[in-house]
């Protein structure tokens, strides 16, 4: 009995890790309108993923599962470099369907030449984990 209920929520777990939706990520950060950084990295929808570029910026971000319209919430922490250190964190969020077309927003750096052009998208035929 023990080995069957194991062997089920092992089942269950690899099932559930199986449909976990990759989400793509762009940010570009320009300055007097040239672009310095352009990254790009994936995140899982329902948890945290980061990127961070010395002496230049760091992204965290979390986008939620879809609600029933099929929009899904994603919170953006930005962090910009400026005068030898990361400037406190600008938080943001945005409510998007992402499974057909990108999703993006632009900040620009209140007092500073920088702007942030975030984007994302579901990842398409990826490997699910």
């Amino acid at each position: 009995m023990k080995t069957t209920a194991i062997a089920a929520a092992l089942l269950f777990s690899l099932a559930g890790a199986a449909f976990a939706q990759q989400v793509k990520y762009e940010v570009t950060l320009s300055r007097d309108g040239k672009v310095v950084a352009s990254p790009t990295f994936n995140g899982e929808i329902g948890k945290p993923a980061s990127f961070e570029q010395p002496q230049m910026m760091k992204v965290e971000v979390l986008t939620e599962k879809p609600d029933n319209e099929g929009n899904s919430p994603t919170t953006v922490k930005l962090q910009l470099f400026e005068g030898g250190k990361l400037k406190a964190p600008e938080e943001s969020w945005m409510l998007a369907d992402i499974s057909s077309k990108p999703a993006t927003f632009e900040y620009a750096w209140p007092g500073t030449n920088a702007k942030f052009v975030f984007k994302q998208s579901l990842v398409k035929g990826a490997p699910k984990k």
